[in-house]
């Protein structure tokens, strides 16, 4: 038996497909091999998608006509043809109409006698043979048996009367031939060779690629499955293409043929893949049916080596959804499925989310629990707890902290402080900690549970106390900020902290209320939805700004760089500083730019109850591992992230990333200094342009100036803040609506 592998997935690329940048974020999606239908392509075709996919490092597979019969063009395809009505078959290819078509492979013109149907197009259109008088010239006559459509270049199955009688076709067109020595050229290492229909078939494909590609033995006829063991015997894969096969052979018996052969191949040493059909609803529409998930499901349960996208990614219109929603379900198989232990597989949890990035930690936190009764909340002594330190533990029961399951013991303090890791050497930068007075940690309990309330005394969670600690203010700011310098915002609120430290596991049981709840998605929640958007890939943002043209343009080049499947826009609404902007215009900014500017379906908007604790590099790591948790595979560091005035070099968040080398799941999307190009109207980031730059030509707007200008009533220049977010803003002012803190 064949050692079990991950699955291969080959995808056809098309006119949905068709440029380098479609196949680097087909790379980037796990994506095995491409391909094209050379049925329906040409050997120019060939020639550039060969060189396409060698550009981004994709391996190629030729694929090979065969020995189809397929009908030929149409001069206005479709065509309607209708019962009774008669027709000419040609061997001569010509533009078809309703009194003759061609047939491709000229040479079955000869083989067919009166009384053989002629099947179309998936039984679309159905052939009686009528007259075969003419057979020799290249002609037959043929009467319509059903009434139905006809497109061109369509494939055609003959059944005769005589049930045994096996048609003489090449195993190569003449164009397989071009195309197998385009491929030697090009140094194409795989074939899918079409209807193999003996081991002889399979010889001369050997033959023809000179032992130089590995070759993958399609079976989609009956005389394929009458010379399986011979076909498995001298190819190096096999692939069961169910769509073909349908037409020779009942549909119901497709799905344990198709198992048949999967099995057959293994015992052999040989993979199989299985095509057609796997998605087909997404050629259209942006969701899977369950029952094509199930068949994925089964057929990767079944054993199949790989599995292959056809019209889907070719010439379906979501076409990297395709490739997301085929790898969600096959992923979901090989995490949970065991192969030797049945009992195993049926006690896995399946979790959701599971395509998208792990959390930090490998567990997304779960502290949200139901209310507690009255008795039990009684019985605890209480602790009012200020607005941050409820922000804190909300997010810790949602996970967004994970892997902090409350606020830090003594160790896990230290250790964070002194290497930006906790004891157990899981990346993590900042403090998590609960401050006290040293007369409120006298009154409580050394270890066990208290109630934690906001400011008015309502109870929203429990503390189960581990330690009691004190705080040196002095040392924990020295290593927390790199300064003790009270002008740093951030020591300032050091020095404010209460002198005792509480460590312990927390549960809530009430959510902080907030005018915007509503857009505080949990990170359950967002990974949801991500998940239902056919995203994979997602690029976080950090903001707690309106969004102006360099945020823009920072945004959707991120995309663009990573390839992303979409982009999170995250905005805390917790404590904010003197000058900075309230949450409702942040809210109604991005709205407006959802609805009306970002790209369709590719960006979602939220807001998270955090605040500023001004740790400039470590805080820029924090924000990225929260987003982490909330399914973001990438996130975008700018220049300065979360600086504080002048206390940190401007690339300092970006380097601490460098620090803790591949141990973050993460990935930093680094931007430098970004402005708007006078000269080539367009926004520049410098350090991916090497062109040189006058500084005249270089504008930038402050976010001092800006608000001036908005206070004033003045919009900002349209290349710095679109005028319909400036309109907004500038109402609100003029409306008496609080805009800035």
């Amino acid at each position: 038996m064949m050692r079990r592998e991950k699955v291969k997935i080959i995808v056809t690329i098309g006119p949905s497909t068709n440029t380098e940048e479609s196949l680097r974020r087909l790379k980037a999606r796990r994506v095995d091999f491409v391909r094209i239908n050379m049925s329906h392509s040409s050997t120019d075709d060939l020639r550039y998608f060969i060189g396409l996919a060698k550009s981004v490092g994709l391996p190629f597979i030729v694929d090979t006509e065969g020995s189809q019969i397929r009908t030929g063009e149409l001069r206005r395809p479709p065509l309607h043809f209708k019962s009774g009505d008669t027709l000419k078959l040609l061997g001569k290819q010509v533009r078809g109409d309703l009194t003759k078509i061609s047939i491709r492979s000229p040479e079955i013109i000869g083989q067919l006698v009166e009384g053989d149907i002629v099947y179309c197009d998936f039984d679309s259109l159905v052939l009686r043979i009528c007259d075969t008088t003419a057979a020799r010239l290249g002609q037959v006559t043929a009467q319509v048996v059903a009434s139905g459509l006809l497109g061109s270049n369509k494939g055609a199955v003959i059944h005769s009367a005589f049930s045994r009688k096996q048609y003489k076709l090449p195993a190569l067109s003449p164009k397989d031939y071009e195309s197998i020595k385009i491929g030697l050229r090009e140094g194409v290492d795989h074939i899918a060779a079409s209807f193999m229909r003996s081991g002889a078939f399979v010889d001369e494909v050997r033959r023809a690629t000179e032992g130089r590609m590995k070759i993958i033995s399609k079976i989609e006829c009956v005389d394929g499955l009458d010379h399986l063991d011979e076909i498995i015997g001298r190819s190096d894969y096999l692939l069961v293409d169910r769509g073909d096969l349908s037409k020779e052979i009942g549909i119901e018996r497709v799905p344990l043929t198709t198992k048949m052969i999967i099995v057959k191949a293994a015992r052999a040493g040989k993979g199989t893949y299985v095509a057609t059909n796997l998605l087909e609803s997404m050629i259209e529409k942006s969701k899977p049916t369950r029952a094509e998930i199930h068949d994925i499901q089964q057929t990767v349960l079944d054993g199949a080596y790989g599995l292959t996208l056809a019209a889907e990614t070719a010439i379906g219109s979501h076409p990297f959804l395709c490739v997301n929603t085929l790898l969600r379900a096959v992923e979901c198989v090989e995490k949970y499925r065991t192969v030797e232990n049945r009992k195993g597989w049926a006690e896995a949890k399946v979790k959701t989310a599971d395509s998208l990035i792990s959390p930090h930690g490998g567990t997304l936190v779960d502290g949200l629990v139901e209310e507690y009764s009255a008795e039990t909340l009684s019985a605890l002594p209480h602790l009012s707890v200020s607005d941050e330190h409820f922000m804190d533990a909300e997010q810790i029961a949602l996970g967004t902290f994970s892997p902090l399951r409350g606020f830090m013991v003594k160790e896990e303090c230290e250790s964070v402080l002194g290497n930006l890791r906790l004891p157990d050497g899981t990346v993590w930068p900042l403090p998590i900690v609960l401050d006290v007075s040293s007369e409120e940690a006298r009154r409580l309990p050394k270890t066990g549970g208290i109630v934690l309330t906001d400011s008015a005394g309502e109870p929203f969670g429990l503390l189960n106390i581990r330690e009691k600690y004190p705080i040196n203010k002095e040392a924990y700011a020295r290593k927390l900020y790199g300064t003790d310098d009270l002008a740093h915002p951030g020591v300032k609120a050091v020095a404010m902290m209460k002198s005792v430290l509480l460590g312990g596991t927390v549960s809530v049981f009430r959510r902080r209320p907030s005018l915007h709840k509503h857009y505080e998605l949990s990170p359950r929640q967002a990974r949801r939805l991500f998940e239902d958007m056919g995203w994979r890939k997602v690029v976080g943002f950090h903001t707690g700004n309106v969004p102006n043209r360099a945020h823009e343009f920072i945004q959707l080049e991120a995309l663009r760089q990573t390839l992303a499947d979409g982009l999170f826009v995250h905005s805390a609404v917790g404590k904010k500083k003197k000058g900075d902007f309230h949450s409702a215009p942040i809210i109604r900014s991005y709205e407006l730019m959802t609805q009306r500017f970002y790209p369709l379906g590719k960006v979602i908007f939220g807001t998270g109850a955090t605040f500023s604790r001004y740790a400039g590099p470590r805080e820029a790591m924090f924000t990225a591992l929260c987003r982490q948790n909330f399914g973001c595979s990438h996130f975008i560091v700018g220049r300065d992230h979360t600086g504080v005035g002048n206390f940190y070099p401007s690339n300092a968040s970006r380097d601490i990333f460098e620090q803790v080398g591949g141990d973050l799941g993460i990935v930093p999307v680094r931007f430098d200094n970004v402005f708007y190009s006078s000269r080539e109207r367009h926004y520049v980031h410098e350090a991916e342009n090497n062109r040189a730059h006058r500084e005249a030509d270089k504008l930038r707007v402050s976010a001092t100036q800006a608000r001036q200008m908005l206070l004033a009533g003045k919009r900002p220049p349209r290349w710095f803040m679109r005028p319909e977010i400036s309109k907004l803003i500038v109402e609100m002012i003029k409306n008496g609506e609080n805009v800035f803190v």
